[in-house]
């Protein structure tokens, strides 16, 4: 930390000098003229290709659905490889597999009889239920009294009488 300090101080008065020094002195030019880029400029071939001159702007929204058709292209053509890829491995593995013989069916013994269709049984109608008879309400009471809560008895006390210290020695 003092080591960074100790560097920063040596180059801010370093700094300083170099430049209260050059503060002293006048700024010269540059000694060499300046000198024409080598090759065409832009308005030369303008001039030259100017019957043939394009738009160079792109139409980017063009080139970006093109590139949508590709790849949506690409993808269903990958989908349809793997679909029929997938098709060709459950073939073999079914061609692998042992055929199975379907059970044969077995003939009825002689010993049983062909089932009789048994008549549906007859059930019994439900009786209506008979309709209950409203009855007349009842006359109203009169309404009666609170009831009188009795007071509860005193509880005896747990000791029959008080407790008496002991005598003191």
């Amino acid at each position: 930390m003092v080591a960074g300090g100790c560097f920063a101080l040596g180059y801010g008065i370093t700094q300083r000098i170099i430049v209260m020094q050059g503060a002293l002195q006048e700024p010269r030019r540059e000694a060499f003229a300046s000198q024409a880029f080598p090759g065409e400029g832009l308005e030369a071939l303008r001039r030259r290709h100017g019957e043939f001159s394009r738009d160079l702007t792109a139409d980017v929204a063009t080139k970006e659905a093109e590139l949508a058709r590709e790849r949506e292209a690409e993808k269903s053509r990958q989908e349809a490889e793997r679909i029929a890829a997938e098709a060709k491995r459950r073939a073999e593995q079914q061609a692998l597999l042992p055929a199975v013989a379907p059970e044969p069916v077995l003939p009825e013994p002689a010993w049983t009889q062909p089932e009789q269709a048994m008549p549906a049984p007859v059930l019994p109608k439900p009786e209506p239920k008979p309709q209950p008879v409203v009855a007349e309400p009842a006359p109203a009471l009169p309404p009666s009294p609170a009831p009188v809560l009795a007071e509860p008895a005193p509880v005896a006390a747990p000791f029959p009488a008080p407790p008496v210290a002991p005598p003191s020695p």
